[in-house]
């Protein structure tokens, strides 16, 4: 992943952007925040984004107790949240537009359709050199009970690192109540061959039933979408006004939250690779 450095002159104006998206979110939990979006803010202005929706095509992914798909999810998330972006002044490409997978018909002959679409989906993502890369999952677990949103990143990935906690928080600010802390995973496929900052949102248990009625509710999606797009306004102005240490190394804020004291294992529904 290209590590770009960009100057702005007015940086106060980044300061002011999250702010106000942060004003939106908790002075109304069910606005409707795509006419707040504010255009061309500097710290995502030429950004470059991948947007993942996970599953697609043959690969429902999870099922919630009423049916509902994990792969429709995620794709009117990805949806939303590439609409923000854009919004923003980012340059965004999602790696599924429709309900389908990326493998080819080869693969499908093969027997391989599964390898051949998360190859195909890091051959995409890579080829756009992106700034940042998010792929979006449902949650599911046998017990209905567990529930909250959780991120994902790359052990040993301080990039993916520091956006992970930055979106965590955010979704403990302004989403269904979490006290999931970011996990930190080292066989998922994708994560695994994207460098930078590289994450994986899980914004739901779909076998939670309260939890799976909202995440099918378009404006909860769009409080999904929007906390999400805030969370990567925030990193990236955050990286421009860091300082730089002497020896060129930025710094980094602090630990993660603690983890809760009876959480689920992460259960994500996003493959495991091999190398």
């Amino acid at each position: 992943m290209r590590a770009k450095t960009r100057t702005f002159p007015n940086l106060h104006r980044q300061t002011l952007a999250v702010l106000g998206l942060s004003f939106i979110l908790v002075s109304g939990f069910w606005c409707d925040p795509v006419q707040a979006a504010v255009s061309g803010e500097p710290g995502l202005v030429g950004r470059v984004i991948v947007v993942d929706a996970g599953h697609g095509g043959p690969d429902g992914g999870a099922t919630s107790a009423n049916g509902v798909k994990e792969k429709d999810i995620t794709l009117a998330v990805a949806h939303k949240l590439a609409l923000y972006l854009r919004e923003s002044g980012a340059v965004v490409y999602l790696t599924r537009t429709v309900d389908t997978d990326l493998a080819t018909d080869r693969d499908r002959a093969q027997r391989r359709r599964h390898q051949g679409d998360l190859r195909n989906r890091t051959r995409f993502v890579r080829g756009k050199h992106p700034d940042a890369f998010i792929s979006i999952h449902c949650n599911a677990v046998p017990s209905p009970a567990w529930h909250g949103a959780q991120m994902i990143y790359m052990k040993g990935n301080d990039e993916a690192k520091d956006l992970a906690e930055t979106m965590q928080q955010n979704f403990r600010d302004h989403l269904l109540p979490t006290n999931r802390a970011p996990d930190d995973m080292s066989t998922l496929y994708l994560l695994k061959r994207i460098k930078g900052p590289a994450v994986l949102a899980e914004i739901g248990f779909l076998s939670n039933p309260n939890e799976a009625a909202y995440l099918i509710n378009p404006k909860y999606q769009n409080q999904v979408a929007f906390s999400m797009h805030t969370a990567i306004l925030q990193y990236f102005a955050n990286q421009e006004n860091e300082p730089v240490e002497p020896d060129g190394a930025k710094s980094r804020d602090g630990s993660p939250p603690p983890k809760e004291d009876r959480q689920a294992p992460s259960q994500s529904n996003a493959s495991e690779g091999q190398d």
